[in-house]
């Protein structure tokens, strides 16, 4: 499915058979929850935002009985008709959460995309549900041995953001100045100066202990994931981006680690010298790739090399990285690629 949609290739599910359901109770204490400018996103229902109101204090959830949820759901709204994907663990108030194994950053949003339109009947007047969420039927691209199509799901959102982002790299090398209602430079930054770089650890397979952190290693897919372990040494925090420096064909491919991870001794971990979001992440992936361009398996794209490298990015009046609007951008792209999928969905 790549970067078009087979409409032909859709078919009806049953979500009860796809989604495992949960329901989270309404908090009895929610206004009393402190804010925490580090703090976890705190969902509830809500047309805004993401369905996030604001972050809140994690210890806190904990301390007072209502525990944090994993991230990588679906969550969806209880009397409105909201949905939303959370990729980082999140604190909750009456809301239902939908999870699957296959589920990530793509098809996660590959699918609140089409089924934005499945929920919109919902209200006060004619609630939603666990059970109704469950019998609902819904439309789907699908595998020939009749199963959903989680990896062309995948494929087509990651076609969707990269051409996307192409396109403008595109626009910016043939008018540097070029940018959609306005015109500011873009500008060359060292990676050294944007993040600070840190090698991977290596952990053979033979050392590896089961377990559920992510073990990112030197890959094309799965957002680099290459294993989940139990291994505890060397934990990188969730909020930071991994850049595969070694490998023929995933050297240069970077991606945004929403979670707690370990990266292997073939992958850079880059801790931001910035407010680092995932729509800011999702931006810089193809600038990443473009820029390991000038090096090679025999000539590997080390720490130090990296740190080296420039990549070009747009610019504010000072002459700063215009992060606000690469996050618009980016919105902008996801709002688009929506607008995509509910128009298939439309034909069928």
């Amino acid at each position: 499915m790549a970067d078009s949609i087979d409409i032909e290739t859709w078919s009806s599910f049953r979500m009860g058979d796809i989604f495992e359901f949960k329901g989270v109770k309404q908090s009895k204490t929610q206004l009393d929850v402190p804010d925490a400018e580090n703090g976890i996103p705190y969902v509830v229902q809500s047309i805004n935002n993401n369905m996030v109101s604001r972050t809140v204090d994690r210890q806190w959830l904990i301390d007072h009985n209502e525990p944090p949820q994993a991230g990588n759901a679906i969550v969806l709204g209880v009397t409105l008709p909201t949905i939303s994907y959370q990729p980082t663990e999140f604190g909750a108030s009456q809301v239902i959460t939908a999870r699957n194994a296959n589920l990530n950053q793509y098809t996660g949003l590959f699918i609140v995309s089409v089924l934005k339109k499945y929920i919109s009947r919902f209200g006060y007047d004619n609630k939603p549900g666990i059970r109704i969420y469950e019998n609902m039927r819904v439309c789907l691209p699908t595998t020939d041995g009749g199963s959903p199509d989680w990896s062309g799901m995948e494929q087509y959102m990651k076609c969707v953001l990269d051409q996307t982002v192409r396109q403008l790299a595109l626009l910016q090398q043939i008018h540097p100045r070029s940018r959609q209602a306005d015109t500011v430079d873009w500008k060359s930054f060292k990676i050294g100066d944007l993040f600070v770089v840190t090698k991977g650890t290596r952990l053979t397979r033979a050392n590896m202990i089961e377990g559920t952190t992510p073990f990112v290693g030197a890959t094309l897919e799965n957002n680099g994931i290459t294993a989940y372990v139990g291994n505890t040494e060397h934990i990188h925090p969730g909020g930071v981006m991994t850049v595969a420096y070694n490998g023929q064909k995933a050297m240069g491919k970077a991606f945004w680690q929403p979670k707690p991870f370990w990266a292997s001794d073939d992958v850079n971990v880059l801790y931001p010298k910035f407010e680092l979001t995932r729509e800011i992440a999702l931006f810089l992936q193809p600038l990443f790739w473009e820029a390991s361009k000038p090096f090679s398996y025999d000539d590997k794209w080390g720490k130090e090399a990296m740190e080296r490298t420039p990549i070009m990015l747009p610019t504010d009046p000072q002459g700063e990285p215009d992060w606000q609007w690469m996050q618009q951008y980016i919105e902008r792209a996801l709002k688009d690629a929506d607008r995509m999928v509910e128009a298939y969905r439309q034909l069928l």
